[in-house]
């Protein structure tokens, strides 16, 4: 049967270029789904992400006030913070002896502001006029996406290094194990037995605090499909068996569980317990992701950029456990 749709006019495919770019731009997700979905001409090849972390520990925005005047050499931004001290407690003594006396102190570490940008994308601007689509919001959308993936890369390295290389090594920060394995894959068994990690650790063992949020990738995430669920409930079993798995996403077992597509940073099986976001770290946002547009002559350039800067400064709130089999 032949098309016999009228051809968009010039106008007309602009407007909707325009129209287009803006959605993909917002932060609203419905709007997204309807850029996307009226792209009729344009064939996308992956499947991008919001940052994974800005979903655990959302970005604070900070301002001049918050700068630290340098105390190195160089010209970096800096941020002062101040972690909670350990306190030394009480202890029994006689009715007419003095209290001991201890000075009080805090520990103080400075943070850095960094700069991520992407690429410079470079095009004629009446090469531009020749798409369909609004290729300069394509790209910007992908270029945001890079420039949040740099920031994922670095708080997971940041993560790795604080739950130790290789598991059972006994970290000194706290005298406990926070990188554990455990064999026959995400089981409902393993998955009770792993909320136990975070609650263990300490040289104290009483920090009170306990896994709230559940990182893992979109493989690792099809393992609650094996799961019996007249265990944990028939109306729990009916919801899956009808609308998948997109009950677990939004949440099990009373924990947030994030599910990410980047498996290059998250290994299949591996998956990440946090605590409180406010007993682990902070994310600063010194300038929020920005397009940078240039234009010379008929020359037409951009990038995307973001400063932020952070760190996680308490180990107790956070656990790796891989899960065999997966």
């Amino acid at each position: 049967m032949p098309n016999t749709q009228p051809r968009l006019t010039r106008a007309q495919e602009n407007e909707m270029a325009r129209d287009v770019g803006a959605k993909l731009a917002s932060n609203d997700t419905g709007m997204i789904k309807e850029a996307e979905a009226s792209l009729t001409r344009f064939i996308r090849k992956r499947v991008t992400e919001q940052s994974v972390m800005d979903r655990i520990l959302p970005p604070e925005k900070i301002g001049p006030n918050d700068l630290l005047r340098s105390p190195y050499v160089d010209d970096k931004l800096y941020v002062m913070m101040e972690i909670e001290p350990d306190f030394p407690g009480a202890f029994t003594t006689a009715f007419n002896s003095a209290a001991p006396m201890m000075t009080m102190g805090i520990k103080r570490v400075s943070v850095s502001i960094d700069r991520v940008k992407s690429f410079r994308m470079q095009k004629d601007v009446d090469e531009l006029l020749t798409h369909y689509v609004s290729l300069r919001d394509i790209n910007a959308d992908y270029q945001l996406k890079n420039v949040l993936r740099r920031f994922d890369i670095r708080w997971l390295c940041c993560i790795n290094a604080a739950v130790g290389r290789n598991p059972g090594q006994v970290m000194a920060t706290t005298g406990s194990v926070h990188y554990h394995q455990m064999h026959g894959g995400l089981s409902s068994q393993n998955m009770a037995e792993s909320l136990k990690f975070i609650p263990r650790l300490g040289y104290d063992k009483e920090s009170g605090l306990s896994s709230q949020t559940l990182l893992m990738n979109n493989v690792t995430f099809q393992e609650f499909a094996h799961w019996q669920f007249p265990q944990v409930g028939d109306t729990v079993g009916a919801d899956v068996i009808k609308n998948g798995l997109s009950g677990f996403e939004n949440g099990a077992l009373g924990l947030k569980v994030v599910v990410s597509i980047k498996r290059q940073l998250i290994p299949d099986g591996t998956v990440y317990h946090f605590a409180d976001p406010r007993f682990i770290g902070q994310c600063l946002e010194w300038r929020e992701p920005t397009m940078h547009v240039h234009q010379h002559d008929f020359s037409v350039s951009f990038y995307v950029s973001a400063s932020r800067g952070g760190g996680i400064f308490v180990f107790g709130g956070l656990a790796r456990v891989d899960h065999l089999n997966v």
